[in-house]
């Protein structure tokens, strides 16, 4: 019973702390994309801004989980 009581839980730490990184992530990306002057947005295609800002949301929000699961479970091995 302990055992599936913190699977659980660690699953759904994991899970929130890699939607609040998602989140702050998409928040700084916004910011820093509102900030960039006029000229750029004249020179640079939408459709790359919005590729690249996909990309990085993307990045955050599926190779992420998967480090920190795999970085978590080494710990434990190492640990036991």
């Amino acid at each position: 019973f302990g055992q599936v009581v913190t699977g659980y839980l660690s699953t759904l730490i994991l899970s929130l702390g890699c939607v609040y990184s998602a989140r702050y992530m998409h928040n700084v990306l916004l910011h820093g994309t509102l900030r960039w002057p006029m000229e750029m947005f004249d020179i640079t295609p939408l459709g790359r801004i919005v590729n690249r800002f996909s990309k990085d949301v993307d990045t955050i929000d599926n190779t992420l989980p998967l480090n920190l699961r795999v970085v978590i479970l080494q710990l434990f091995a190492v640990l036991a």
